[in-house]
């Protein structure tokens, strides 16, 4: 009995080189199975941060306005990234060389959205790298030497990202153009360098503290505010470690970058707001949470205060 359903037929198979096509299976892998979910994820994360500053008898406007701006921007990111794909896959699926080509390619509406998106991206990356130092800054009991380099890590890393923004959007470019990728790569990598000594800096504090009162501070306290879960949100330790994979593959030009590109202004946005819930909770570090070093009388955590960013 013959059948009467679709078969697959080798005629139908991309004529593409094999990287092009690969190419395209990670950025419809990107888009398609990568942006609801973390969108989603973000939202509600977005929601819970905002109810708890809402919730306190003193509203933080400018914790609130961060927050709000941080979703916004990563929701641009990722509308324009849809964007781009429905143009690809939809709108111009005649493109010579196929949607791949039609996306990594100099084409005027690609370069648009593209500088667009990150510019977003890059809007991301200096707020929440700056809520970090500052952070960093706080639980190193306010002592701006601990600071220097990463300020001006932040400082090299903006430069070079605003610089890629502009290479990437001129004609004839793209952010995949040695152009832009000459910028890029000093981006990526000042922007890791900022954020692994950020984060050793805050895990050093943390878990020198955790020594230091470990023989009189309470259990409960210990795991509060110098326990596992305390060291990966203060530190932005997923924000971390997603840059090290991305910076990776980047630098070694692998097509696996696409599924991470798209991925690291949510994770960027949603590591300062899970600080900031820390810190709302009143489980979160401040310039007072320490006090004492040595006598036990005179060490003891002090619970931050709902109206304090620095908290």
């Amino acid at each position: 009995m013959s059948s009467t359903g679709i078969t697959s037929s080798p005629s139908w198979s991309t004529v593409e080189p094999n990287a092009l096509i690969w190419m395209e299976r990670f950025l419809h892998a990107a888009v398609s199975i990568g942006d609801r979910p973390r969108t989603g994820i973000h939202a509600t994360i977005f929601a819970i941060c905002t109810y708890y500053v809402v919730k306190a008898k003193k509203i933080s406007w400018p914790v609130q306005i961060y927050i709000t701006l941080l979703f916004i921007l990563s929701s641009a990111n990722t509308a324009i990234n849809i964007h781009n794909t429905q143009l690809a896959w939809i709108d111009e699926r005649n493109y010579p060389g196929g949607p791949g080509l039609f996306i990594g390619t100099a084409n005027v509406l690609i370069v648009k959205g593209d500088a667009a998106g990150d510019a977003a991206a890059n809007i991301i990356t200096f707020m929440v790298d700056s809520l970090l130092i500052y952070r960093c800054y706080i639980i190193w009991n306010s002592n701006w030497m601990v600071v220097v380099i990463p300020i001006m890590a932040l400082i090299a890393s903006t430069v070079m990202s605003v610089l890629r923004t502009i290479a990437a959007s001129r004609p004839a470019s793209s952010l995949f153009a040695q152009n832009a990728v000459r910028f890029g790569l000093p981006y990526w990598a000042l922007s890791l360098s900022l954020n692994m000594l950020v984060t050793l800096l805050i895990v050093t504090r943390l878990w020198l503290a955790r020594r230091q009162v470990a023989m009189f501070a309470e259990p409960e306290q210990l795991t509060i505010y110098t326990g596992v879960a305390a060291m990966v949100i203060e530190s932005a330790l997923p924000y971390a470690v997603v840059s090290l994979i991305l910076v990776i593959l980047y630098g070694k030009g692998n097509t696996a970058e696409l599924l991470f590109i798209p991925l690291l202004p949510h994770i960027q946005s949603i590591a300062p707001q899970l600080i900031i819930i820390r810190v709302r909770r009143g489980l979160g570090w401040s310039k007072g949470t320490l006090q004492g070093s040595s006598p036990m009388s005179e060490i003891k955590f002090s619970h931050s205060t709902v109206n304090e960013l620095e908290a």
